[in-house]
């Protein structure tokens, strides 16, 4: 009987990309994306195209698609990067403030990350469609986790004494959430003309969550909520990094 001596075929050392190979496909990838979320600001999800951002990254229209698909992804990813910034944003003012851990700091601080960066700000005041461009990225099921992180997250406000345990743990994760859609949906539907500035949003909004959902009687050791809250921003970022790497073509 004879035995073969042939062996699998094996990817040529000199194929694997180097260190310095792959940090300039990252450069460059961010490049790209930098361009694409000026352009979104500039333009809108509609009117922008993949070759807008070719030509104004100065790459190949064929570059483009060496990272990402198609003009969806590479949207998404621009808006997912920077609501991952704008994340990180909010996790260092909540530990900068000492009330960080109270629910109604939270919302001042998020629409404060919020407004500090010009792609998320655009979306929150309304003003482009850029808001469309992350329309069906998150699947059922991605849905669901996320929202069940959210109730995990108000039970654990519950049970630290930072928000009242008489409401349902099910109308405040609805009504908060609502809230957020609001914000973005409500100056299309009213006009620009009628709504009020972001910053004054901020302040009734903190006041209003302040309000409602935070008890009379606060528990001195506020750093519970600190913990919990960076658990939470934490599992977020972990989802968004997954679909990330999902839908970028390797």
């Amino acid at each position: 009987m004879t035995i073969s001596t042939k062996t699998a075929r094996r990817r040529p050392v000199d194929d694997e990309p180097s260190a310095p190979q792959a940090d300039a496909r990252k450069q460059r990838a961010e490049h790209i994306l930098d361009t694409a979320a000026a352009l979104l600001v500039r333009w809108g999800f509609r009117k922008t195209t993949v070759d807008d951002v070719a030509r104004e990254a100065g790459v190949a229209k064929g570059t483009i698609y060496l990272h990402w698909k198609d003009k969806n992804e590479l949207f998404r990813a621009a808006i997912m990067r920077a609501q991952q910034q704008a994340v990180t944003e909010v996790e260092q003012r909540i530990a900068a403030d000492p009330e960080g851990g109270l629910p109604h700091r939270l919302w001042t601080h998020g629409l404060l990350a919020g407004l500090s960066n010009p792609l998320t700000a655009a979306i929150l005041k309304g003003k482009t469609d850029v808001f469309q461009g992350l329309h069906g990225v998150f699947d059922p099921t991605t849905v669901q986790q996320m929202t069940g992180d959210y109730a995990a997250y108000i039970v654990q406000l519950q049970q630290a004494g930072l928000i009242r345990t008489d409401l349902p743990v099910s109308i405040i994760t609805f009504l908060t959430s609502a809230l957020k859609i609001g914000i973005i949906s409500t100056p299309e539907l009213l006009g620009l003309e009628q709504t009020p500035s972001l910053e004054e949003l901020t302040e009734a909004i903190s006041d209003l969550i302040r309000r409602w959902l935070e008890p009379d009687a606060l528990p001195g050791d506020r750093d519970a909520g600190k913990q919990v809250l960076a658990e939470w921003l934490e599992k977020i970022k972990e989802v968004e990094n997954q679909l990330q790497q999902t839908e970028q073509v390797t």
